[in-house]
């Protein structure tokens, strides 16, 4: 198992010293296929996986889960987020024990999931599918000091994902 570089408080003192290297930007990986985007002092979760959920999902399978890393942060810990994406339907995509305590710990962060996923993500975390923000390709969606694209991508069949770029409206 990876061990992070960074973890809980350390993480947290890292993102918050790199808020003042503006206009910067800054990417952290939160293990799995999790990341935390800094932009402007602005914050984007991508993906992000913080539990053991698959673990214990799959326990007693005939094809367990191990994690490919330790955890870095507990989920609520990261409630200072203006937006949590999420590329696709599967677990460690689009985490319910992940992204419930997140939305529990800041109620206005904003959700972004493929339109053709937004009522199947709306019921994972338990809430109404318009309280969410889909995207299609090839919209472009501004969220939270973000600019993300709909860009149509195959995991097994093709699916819609989301595509992040960052943006300073003043910089361009």
């Amino acid at each position: 198992m990876i061990k992070p570089a960074l973890q809980d408080d350390a993480l947290l003192a890292d993102v918050e010293a790199a808020k003042s290297d503006r206009p910067n930007f800054r990417l952290w990986w939160l293990g799995q296929s999790g990341f935390l985007v800094q932009f402007n002092a602005r914050h984007a979760l991508l993906d992000p996986y913080l539990s053991d959920s698959l673990t214990k999902k799959y326990a007693a399978t005939d094809k367990p889960h191990v994690r490919m890393t330790a955890r870095v942060i507990a989920p609520e810990r990261l409630a200072f987020a203006e937006v949590v994406t999420s590329s696709h339907n599967h677990t460690d995509h689009l985490d319910a024990e992940t992204l419930v305590p997140i939305l529990r710990a800041n109620p206005v962060v904003k959700f972004l999931v493929p339109e053709a996923n937004r009522a199947f993500a709306a019921e994972r975390i338990g809430v109404r599918a318009e309280t969410l923000h889909g995207i299609d390709a090839p919209q472009r969606v501004e969220l939270g000091g973000f600019v993300f694209h709909g860009i149509p991508a195959a995991h097994n069949t093709i699916e819609l994902i989301v595509d992040i770029h960052w943006y300073c409206p003043k910089c361009r």
